[in-house]
C-alpha cells in the first residue's frame, strides 16, 4: 500500500472494495449517532491487515437551534431601559443616517401597545399632527434608538 501525507492528516491509497467498506460504516455512525441527537464531525477508521475495517465516530453535542438564537438575542438586549407602560409618554430618538450625515429625528407620542418578544419587543407610539394621529412602531432594543419619559406627562390611565 501506498502512502500519502498532506499537511493536515495521513491519507493512505486502499482498494475500492475497502474504501465501500468504510463508506457503509460512516453511513452506519450517522445513523446511529442522529438517532441519539448528536452529529458526526469525523470518524476514525482502522483497517487492519485482514482488510477489516472498525470506526469510531467523534461526535460534537447536540445543541438546539432555538437555545443558540437565545443566546445570541441575550448578547443584544438593551440593560439601561426605562419601565414602559401602555399610556406613558415618552420621546423616542431615532437616529437617521442619510448619506454620509446622521441626525436624531425625535418622535414624541403616547405609548398605545407593547408587544413583548424579548430581542423583538416593541412599542406603538401615537401622536397628534396638525389634527392626524400619527402612529409608529418601535423596536426596544434597537442600537438606533433611544428612549425618554417625559416629565410631567401624568400616570397612565
Amino acid at each position: 500500500m501506498a502512502s500519502a501525507t498532506s499537511s493536515m492528516r495521513s491519507v493512505r491509497v486502499c482498494s475500492a472494495q475497502t474504501v465501500r467498506k468504510i463508506s457503509n460504516v460512516t453511513k452506519q455512525l450517522s445513523a446511529r449517532n442522529s438517532m441519539a441527537g448528536a452529529s458526526v464531525r469525523s470518524a476514525v477508521f482502522n483497517v487492519n491487515s485482514s482488510r477489516a475495517v472498525s470506526a469510531r465516530a467523534v461526535t460534537s453535542p447536540s445543541c438546539s437551534l432555538a437555545t443558540l438564537v437565545k443566546t445570541i438575542e441575550d448578547k443584544e438586549m438593551k440593560e439601561d431601559l426605562m419601565d414602559f407602560r401602555v399610556g406613558y409618554e415618552v420621546k423616542c430618538n431615532v437616529t437617521v443616517t442619510e448619506g454620509n450625515k446622521t441626525r436624531v429625528q425625535p418622535f414624541q407620542g403616547i405609548i398605545i401597545s407593547m408587544h413583548k418578544a424579548g430581542n423583538r419587543s416593541t412599542i406603538t407610539v401615537r401622536k397628534m399632527v396638525q389634527g392626524v394621529g400619527v402612529e409608529r412602531v418601535f423596536p426596544i432594543h434597537s442600537p438606533l434608538i433611544t428612549f425618554e419619559s417625559v416629565p410631567g406627562s401624568g400616570t397612565p390611565k
